[in-house]
């Protein structure tokens, strides 16, 4: 048997040129959903799907996988190693048994799909993008028959393995029907809570307003502009395409700054987390393991746990006097935290309060659960999305644009992503409590410099973030992931009102 540093160190080439053919397929993503000129997006989406085909053929190629397993088999690589050689084997599984041709042209479908929601979105136009969109249902419904392993009890069990591995839509009916039921029946409380308190005019702020105020909420966040960027596009996302390079992108509402300021919040998270990256994650390759929990639990941590606590808004409204000025100069900071904490029924995900936000991606899990294991189908999506907005928020959706069309995840074949946001919810929340046992985080906020979080992030989180999430949260805490600590969260934040959170 040869070294561990042999036989990894042979497999380095490979995984050097699929770092790079990833690189190269994230500018090119980054440039359709930012700058690129309309008539221009089919030939980009061309060369995305030519350079997947490339990627494709790395990962079937005989020695490339001679090389992955027999360093899988050797007993002296590391843990982070470890970890990636059996997400490279879980990956060769896959595409040994599926045509090249096959997952190119499932690629191409995606990248058409994507284009024609995002044309369709503004119009609520969902009979444009139906047929593109059943193709693409079809599609992954074959994709999770070529994942589906013993432990996966259904077809849905299979696409989540490759979001968050350990989790199944048992475990989610459970922490998920748990969580429901909470948000459910004390929302009229939290609504009622509200009523006390000082309310603020939302007023309009024009778009370069709201840029500089982004900004300067990123360079307050600790986002590092040396290493990242601030652009535009219809649905809010970050990218890392390499080392030094993260990718941030907002959408702008003159009507409601709030929206702007939390995406900024939010993106600016995933970002942290990935400028937090320890040198050891990108010579083992691991910088792309973490799953979109771990991810998540970053952007969300940042954007709710931070940026709407009592502690920090004093440095946003700060911030927002400098950039937006108008109300913001004489507005008292009680007012100012009673409107970026308002509670309220909403329809879009993005521009949900904290409390009511798990119900929104809860909606979506069921509904893709069922669209993937062949309960619902692509016709009866939208009704069926208006019925369960009618029943967990009880308001109507007047229109696909604020409804079944809002979000790019389905139309990109992200199913099995949307459970990662709430999962991230709970995540964040326990690793909050984790902290709190060894720093201050309330006086880090407090001071608006939040140098101490990050560093105990980086030490206690983001060096094992490469686990599986139900490893990397039990590694990071102490002990396995435990709703209770978001339940309690909430509770005290907004149903309890006490002077912690």
């Amino acid at each position: 048997m040869q070294t561990s540093e042999n036989t990894f160190e042979k497999l380095k080439p490979y995984l050097e040129k699929k770092r790079k053919l990833s690189h190269l397929i994230s500018l090119l993503n980054y440039d359709v959903e930012t700058v690129s000129p309309e008539k221009a997006i089919d030939a980009e989406n061309d060369l995305i799907s030519d350079l997947y085909g490339d990627y494709i053929a790395i990962e079937q190629d005989p020695e490339y996988v001679r090389l992955v397993r027999e360093a899988s088999e050797d007993k002296n690589v590391n843990e982070r190693q470890r970890c990636l050689l059996n997400s490279l084997l879980k990956s060769i599984d896959y595409t040994s048994k599926v045509p090249a041709e096959t997952l190119r042209e499932w690629n191409k479908l995606t990248n058409k799909c994507t284009e024609v929601w995002r044309k369709c979105k503004q119009k609520g136009d969902y009979e444009t993008v139906l047929p593109y969109f059943a193709k693409l249902v079809e599609a992954k419904k074959e994709e999770a028959k070529f994942k589906k392993k013993a432990k996966h009890k259904t077809l849905y069990d299979a696409l989540l393995d490759d979001y968050e591995e350990g989790y199944s839509e048992e475990v989610l009916d459970k922490i998920f029907g748990d969580l429901q039921n909470f948000l459910t029946k004390n929302l009229k409380v939290a609504l009622q809570n509200q009523e006390k308190l000082p309310t603020a005019e939302i007023k309009p702020h024009p778009k370069h307003e709201q840029h500089d105020l982004s900004l300067d909420v990123l360079q307050l966040e600790g986002f590092d502009f040396s290493r990242g960027c601030l652009g535009e596009s219809e649905h809010p996302f970050t990218d890392w395409p390499a080392q030094f390079d993260f990718r941030v992108t907002t959408h702008y509402y003159p009507e409601d700054w709030r929206m702007s300021l939390f995406s900024v919040l939010h993106e600016g998270g995933h970002a942290i987390h990935g400028q937090m990256w320890p040198k050891t994650h990108y010579g083992d390759f691991v910088n792309s393991m973490a799953t979109n929990a771990i991810c998540e639990t970053h952007s969300r941590f940042f954007e709710n746990i931070v940026g709407r606590s009592g502690e920090f808004a004093p440095h946003l409204l700060k911030l927002c006097k400098k950039d937006l000025g108008g109300e913001f100069l004489t507005m008292e900071p009680s007012a100012f935290v009673a409107a970026i904490r308002h509670v309220e029924p909403s329809l879009v995900r993005t521009e949900a309060d904290e409390y009511t936000y798990c119900l929104h991606i809860i909606i979506r899990y069921e509904l893709e659960r069922d669209l993937i294991n062949g309960v619902l189908s692509v016709e009866q999506l939208p009704d069926r999305w208006n019925e369960k907005y009618r029943e967990y928020l009880g308001i109507e959706v007047p229109n696909n644009t604020l409804g079944v069309l809002q979000d790019t995840h389905w139309f990109s074949g992200l199913f099995g992503y949307f459970p990662s946001y709430a999962l991230g919810n709970l995540c964040g929340a326990q690793l909050f409590h984790a902290m709190g046992k060894e720093i201050d985080p309330e006086h880090a906020m407090s001071t608006g410099d939040l140098k101490p979080i990050r560093d105990w992030l980086s030490e206690h989180d983001v060096a094992c973030d490469y686990l599986p999430p139900n490893l990397w949260i039990e590694r990071s805490t102490g002990e396995a992931l435990n709703p209770q600590y978001f339940l309690d969260y909430l509770r005290f934040r907004y149903l309890q009102r006490p002077k912690r959170f």
